[in-house]
């Protein structure tokens, strides 16, 4: 199935949960903030959250500095 993370293309499989789609990505799940089509999923919810196609994921990173 094809989603998005921070707006790039990527293909995963059926049933892929919002935590297997960063698994996938490579992405560190510490520290970070999920939303999923634009709604907040928080760190508790990302294993059972499932994608579906066409579905888009934004994850930010905290930054310091001032």
């Amino acid at each position: 199935m094809n989603i998005s993370v921070n707006n790039k293309p990527m293909t995963v499989p059926d049933h892929t949960t919002l935590q297997g789609a960063l698994d996938l990505a490579g992405i560190n799940p510490e520290g970070i903030a999920t939303a999923l089509n634009g709604e907040v999923v928080s760190l508790v919810d990302r294993d059972s959250t499932e994608l579906h196609d066409g579905d888009s994921v934004l994850v930010i990173e905290p930054f310091y500095g001032g």
